[in-house]
Formats: C-alpha cells, sequence, structure tokens
C-alpha cells in the first residue's frame, strides 16, 4: 500500500511543479523575444505600418500637417518666423481604391454565397473501378455465388462495386453535410473575408481552426411538472463545436526559420490583450491552473520588454491596464509536459515530438494541452498574396504600388501647388509711392489708393507677373502613374468597374478581354485553394473522424477545393448550361443528358435555389408514374402537354409557311430576271441588224455576203473551239497531264 504525503509534502511538492512551471515559462519567454525580434529586424513590422498608412491615405506630409493644425486648434501659436512656404499635402486614395476592388472580386469568386467553394469525395479505389467494368458473378469468402437478399438474383462484380461506391458517396456526403453546419456556426465566410482584406492591405492574412470552443445557446425545452401538464422551460446549453477564427497577422510569429511554410517550423506564437476581468473568467473554463491564475492577478500586467521597446510611437490604442496572453502551438520536451500535469505515453526516443498548446499570462503557463489533433499540425493557415521567397509573410497590393502613389501624390501636389500660383498674377509693388487708404495690403474689389508726388505715372507703382501654367505635363505623369500601377499591381480598371478608353466593341472581344483580365485573379484563387482551403477542411475532416460519435459520416475521403477550377469559369459554365437546355429537348442529344440535373444547374446559374420552387420528390415521382400509366393505357396525356406539343406544331407550321413564301418570292425574282435577260438579247440582236445595215451602205457590200462573213468567221472559232477541246480529252486520257 502506497505511503500517504502529508500536507507538508503535498505543499513542497506543489511548490517544485510552481517553480518548474516558471522555468518552462521563462524558457518559451525567451524563445518568443527571439522570434519577435527576428521578424521586426527585416523590416515587415515597419513595411505593415506603412501598407497600412498608405492604404488610409496618410504619409509624414500629411500626417505633419495634420499635427499642425491640431496644434493650432489646441491653442497653440504657429510662429511665421523662417517659415517654409506652404506646400499641397494631398493625398490621392488609388492604393485603397485598388486594394478593395481586388479583395472585392477575389472574395466574390471564393465566397459565393449560394454554393461552396470546397467539396468531399471518396477516395479512388483502382480495384472497385476494374470491379465496375467486371460481368463476372460475385463469390463470398466461402467460394459461394453472392445473391441479393431482395430479389434472390444472383450479384456480379460491378454490382458489389456500384454498391460500395454508393455507400461512400453516401457517407461523403454526410461528412460534407456535418462540416458545412460546423463551418455555418462559427461564420466561417465572414472570417474568410477578414483574412482576404488581411492578406489585400498587409500581404498576409490568417485563418485559425479548428478550435473547441464552449458556446452558451439559447433553448426553450419541454417540462412536465407535478399535475402531468408539460411546459417549456428557457435554460441555456452549453456546446462544444470547432470554429475557426480570423487572427490579426500583427500578432502572430512564426519560427523564423520555417521559410516559406510555417508547418516546417519548430512552432508559433499568437498574443491577445485580456482585461482582469477576462482573466478572472478563465478560471470557469476546464484545463487552466487556477493557482497559476491567482499567481497572474496578484503581480498584475507585465508587458513584454521586446513589445515595449519595438511599440510605435504613434500607437494610441495601447492600454496599461491589460495582460498579454501568448498562445504557444507547436513541440515541447516532455519533461516540461509532465510538468504541466499532461499525460501521455512517454517514449524516450529522439525522434519522438510532442505537439501541444501553451497558453502564458506574463510568461507564467496558466494551461498546456496536446493537440487534439494526431497528426499534431499547426491550426494555423497563410494566406500569401505576393509570396516573398524563403519567407512566410508576403507583400500586399499597397507594397507593390507604393512607388507609383508616390508618384501620383507628387504629380498632384505639384499641380496643386503649380494651379495656386499660375490662377492669379504675382503683384509688385512700391510701398513708397502708393499708400491703401484702408491700410491693409490685401488687393480686393473697388479698393482705394492714394499715390504721392514722387511718382509721375501711377502705372510705374504696380507691375504684374503672370506663371505658366503646367497642367497637361503634370496630367500626363498622373495618367502614367495610373497605368503602371494596374501593371504593378494586376488590378486592371476591369476590375473597379471601369472599362477604360481601350475596350472592344464586340461581345466575343469583351469576353476575350475579361479571360485575360482573370489570369491573376486564377493565380489568387489557386494560391487560396492550395494554402487555406484544402489544409483548413482536412483537419475538419481530421477532426470529425477523431471525436465525432457519428460512424455513418465516416471513410476514406478526399478534400476538393473548387474555387479556381469551377467558380471562377463560372460565368462561362452558365452561358453553356442555358444553351445545353435547348440542346436536351432534341431526342438526338437528350438520351445523353439528365434534364433534371441539367435544369437545376441552371436555376442555380440564375442564383436560384432548386429546392424553393422543385416539388417535392414524392409528387414528381406520382406524377411520373400517371403519365408511364397513362401510355401503356392509350389514354390522352396532360392537357398542358399537348398544348405545349400543339404550340410546337403551329410554331413549326409557321416556319414552314414563311419558307415556302420565301421560296415563292425567289421563284418568281427568278422569272423576272430571266424575262429581264430576253428582252436585253431582243434588244441586243436589233442593234446587230442595224449596224450591219449601216455597213453594207457604207461599204457597198450586201447584206449576204455580210453575214456569210459571219457565218465563216464563226465557224472558224468554232472549229478552234472544238480542237482544242479535243487535244485535252486526249491528255487527259492518256495521261499525259494539262
Amino acid at each position: 500500500m502506497a505511503e500517504e504525503l502529508t500536507e507538508e509534502q503535498i505543499k513542497e511538492e506543489q511548490e517544485k511543479i510552481e517553480e518548474k512551471l516558471q522555468v518552462f515559462g521563462s524558457t518559451l519567454g525567451k524563445q518568443r523575444d527571439e522570434w519577435v525580434r527576428s521578424r521586426y529586424s527585416i523590416g515587415v513590422d515597419k513595411r505593415w505600418l506603412e501598407d497600412e498608412d498608405q492604404y488610409n491615405g496618410k504619409d509624414p506630409g500629411a500626417r505633419m500637417a495634420s499635427q499642425m493644425m491640431t496644434s493650432v486648434q489646441e491653442g497653440y501659436p504657429v510662429t511665421s518666423k523662417d517659415a517654409k512656404p506652404h506646400r499641397s499635402t494631398v493625398f490621392i486614395g488609388m492604393t485603397r481604391q485598388k486594394t478593395n476592388a481586388a479583395e472585392a472580386r477575389v472574395a466574390d469568386i471564393l465566397l459565393p454565397t449560394d454554393d461552396r467553394n470546397w467539396g468531399i469525395d471518396p477516395t479512388p479505389d483502382p480495384k472497385l473501378m476494374d470491379m465496375a467494368t467486371s460481368e463476372t458473378m460475385a463469390m463470398d469468402e466461402m467460394g459461394q455465388q453472392m445473391v441479393d437478399p431482395q430479389t434472390q438474383q444472383p450479384v456480379k462484380h460491378s454490382d458489389v462495386a456500384k454498391t460500395v461506391m454508393e455507400e461512400a458517396k453516401k457517407k461523403a456526403r454526410a461528412m460534407q453535410t456535418i462540416i458545412t453546419d460546423q463551418l455555418v456556426e462559427c461564420d466561417y465566410l465572414a472570417e474568410l473575408r477578414k483574412v482576404i482584406h488581411d492578406s489585400a492591405v498587409l500581404g498576409t492574412g490568417i485563418v485559425k481552426g479548428p478550435i473547441v470552443t464552449n458556446k452558451m445557446r439559447k433553448a426553450w425545452q419541454p417540462y412536465t411538472d407535478g399535475f402531468g401538464e408539460t411546459v417549456h422551460q428557457f435554460i441555456y446549453m452549453e456546446e462544444l463545436n470547432p470554429s475557426s477564427f480570423r487572427v490579426d497577422p500583427r500578432n502572430v510569429w512564426a519560427d523564423p526559420a520555417c521559410g516559406e511554410n510555417i508547418h516546417d517550423g519548430k512552432g508559433i506564437f499568437e498574443r491577445q490583450v485580456m482585461t482582469p476581468k477576462q482573466v478572472r473568467e478563465l478560471k470557469k473554463q476546464p484545463g487552466y491552473m487556477k493557482e497559476q491564475l491567482r499567481r497572474v492577478l496578484e503581480e498584475g500586467p507585465k508587458r513584454s520588454a521586446t513589445m515595449e521597446e519595438m511599440r510605435d510611437e504613434t500607437d494610441r490604442d495601447y492600454a496599461n491596464q491589460v495582460f498579454e496572453c501568448w498562445e504557444y502551438w507547436g513541440e515541447i520536451d516532455s519533461e516540461d509536459l509532465k510538468n504541466s500535469g499532461v499525460e501521455f505515453d512517454d517514449e524516450d526516443d529522439v525522434l519522438e515530438s510532442y505537439s501541444a498548446c501553451v497558453v502564458m499570462i506574463n510568461n507564467t503557463v496558466v494551461k498546456v494541452y496536446l493537440n487534439p489533433l494526431d497528426s499534431g499540425e499547426l491550426p494555423y493557415d497563410f494566406y500569401i498574396w505576393e509570396k516573398v521567397s524563403g519567407s512566410c509573410w508576403g507583400y500586399g497590393i499597397p507594397y507593390l504600388m507604393r512607388s507609383q502613389q508616390k508618384v501620383l501624390n507628387a504629380s498632384w501636389r505639384m499641380l496643386m501647388d503649380n494651379q495656386g500660383v499660375s490662377s492669379g498674377p504675382q503683384i509688385v509693388v512700391k510701398p513708397s509711392v502708393v499708400t491703401p487708404a484702408d491700410k491693409q495690403w490685401q488687393l480686393s474689389a473697388r479698393k482705394l489708393w492714394f499715390a504721392t508726388d514722387d511718382v509721375s505715372n501711377v502705372r510705374d507703382a504696380f507691375t504684374a507677373f503672370e506663371f505658366n501654367s503646367h497642367q497637361n505635363e503634370l496630367s500626363g505623369i498622373i495618367k502614367m502613374a495610373n497605368e503602371l500601377a494596374d501593371q504593378e499591381t494586376g488590378v486592371p480598371m476591369m476590375l473597379q468597374g471601369s472599362q477604360g478608353g481601350n475596350t472592344p466593341d464586340t461581345v466575343g472581344g469583351m469576353q476575350l478581354l475579361m479571360n485575360n483580365t482573370n489570369v491573376v485573379l486564377r493565380r489568387l484563387v489557386k494560391q487560396f485553394d492550395d494554402m487555406v482551403t484544402k489544409p483548413h477542411i482536412r483537419r475538419y475532416y481530421d477532426y470529425n473522424m477523431a471525436f465525432n460519435e457519428n460512424e455513418d459520416v465516416k471513410g476514406d475521403f478526399n478534400v476538393m477545393a473548387r474555387g479556381s477550377s469551377a467558380l471562377l469559369v463560372r460565368d462561362v459554365q452558365n452561358q453553356s448550361i442555358l444553351n445545353l437546355l435547348a440542346a436536351g429537348a432534341n431526342p438526338v442529344y437528350g438520351m445523353y443528358l439528365d434534364s433534371q440535373k441539367l435544369f437545376e444547374r441552371a436555376l442555380q446559374a440564375q442564383h436560384i435555389d432548386p429546392k424553393e420552387v422543385f416539388k417535392s420528390e414524392a409528387e414528381i415521382e406520382q406524377i411520373k408514374q400517371n403519365n408511364k400509366l397513362k401510355a401503356q393505357q392509350g389514354q390522352p396525356a396532360d392537357p398542358r402537354v399537348q398544348a405545349a406539343q400543339i404550340r410546337a406544331q403551329t410554331d413549326m407550321m409557321k416556319v414552314q409557311a414563311q419558307n415556302q413564301g420565301d421560296l415563292q418570292e425567289l421563284q418568281q425574282r427568278a422569272e423576272i430576271q430571266q424575262s429581264n435577260a430576253e428582252l436585253k438579247m431582243q434588244e441586243l440582236a436589233m442593234e446587230r441588224e442595224i449596224e450591219m445595215l449601216k455597213m453594207a451602205n457604207n461599204n457597198n457590200v450586201s447584206l449576204e455576203q455580210i453575214k456569210a462573213k459571219l457565218a465563216e468567221t464563226a465557224m472558224r472559232e468554232r472549229g478552234k473551239k472544238e480542237l482544242f477541246a479535243a487535244e485535252q480529252e486526249l491528255k487527259l486520257k492518256t495521261g499525259s497531264g494539262i
């Protein structure tokens, strides 16, 4: 029997564990500070500040002007001694426009409201594919022929394969439905829109999940009282569901050695800010160490020295009375896990690593637990807008068009300064010979001036100078900067709702231009499929395979990302589906098409849910049975069908009548042309007779002689033609060629 520990021994053991936890927290804190300094040293944080200022229309010039105006409003005087000339500080918000246009277009493709950008299909099995085409009889394990239990008919290998494949598809659809419900519960699409915005502005967007969360849901449940009456009682129900969240990239630090893929590194740190009230609420959640939480509250908020050094001077959102909560996901030593009270199968092997999550507040460990996924994969996905070689942090649109944004601002400010100078004359005055009557030297209408006797001509006291306007030259620079910004960012005016000046006039040309415009979008959508959709949905699949109690949804499935393959070419597909509807009515092609599925896709192309307009499956099946019975009994079909057939026959007769009328019109035109040709021949013959008579009179030749000469000439020419034809026929027969 094990010896029981005394209270003093328990206390000493607890103090040792707390001391080891403090050492563990200090070690993680040092590692965190190294990773924070590493990212700061390569300029990523500074670049993000500049990108965000550019997106919001701020730069040093505009910020200084804003601070000066704020000082004036608060009562601080502005001296004019050694004052510099005032320059324009206007900022052209082209960066915001292009960023929002690209973000909206990508989100519209990836996050449709009536479809998913992913799907789950059974993993193809080569054996089943071979069995699906086999006509041999199936045998059971005992070597006996398999029989269908319902029809008592022998079963072929193709029947077995078909049954297995249908069952796999059924489970895949069930798994797809469960994951869809889980994503809807956490508002997955709204979180992804935030991720796309971060990626467009900062170059990197981060989504986290699946993370199991506790949610309180309001519900009414029936309750039977002592008198047997049922009443509904309002209660709060606690639910545990996997969820996904958008994470601010500025609060995430990955292992600097991870390269372009965060999953190749040791782990990742995430920073959150918590109030004292939120820290106290943590005691209600499972897994948190109450003694460690008490220690955190007693020592108060402590900001990391590294974060304090790197805090921007313009950080107005900084609050002193908040705690920094650090969440670390990655590899942890087995000894640290033991000291944290985590139970696991200890294997002393250098090749074995333990993936876990550690929650720290003020470098104090308050919670430790193993990664719920057996794969040990980090629950983070990075979406990069423009990749940077060797880094997991990308470039956003503000960075890509930073140079052109500066050109736009400089050109526009020069234009404003130039227009301000050239909008009116510069006046030079001799103050010794003229004096304003109102003692004010500003120009105004109907102003009175006094001239002294020292000037003989008052025009010599005033001189006006005009400065040239350079609006055309500066406007050309602005136009070139806009065009270069389109090319550098890959966001042309077509994506912003503007056609520009070189758009084609034809429908085919416009469609070709849109396809070329979507080339850059295809790359962005494909990156999203590879970086977010596939790994994120696959983790949901792994989670449900491990923790879902419903065995009917489990199987060997593949996650399919459909953003680039289906949704991007959706407009072209929709037009093709509408054309196929007409082909479905043709008996030649209709035998190959499923009219119901085709009609459903056509409704979806018009953003109409087929379930909202279709009859129930029972009603549709009943109508099919009735039509089949009527056809067998020789009864007349549905009057609506007959009416449609009569209408179609009537339209056909109209077309035939129209064609027949067109044929008669063509025949009449041919007869008229033939009559005109005969009349023309008669006129030519009469002119010929008249010319022959004139020739006979002029040359004293009889009419019979002229006719004889013409006949001789005609016979000679006819003989030449017949001889030439005979020679050609002989050459063809003998093979001598032509």
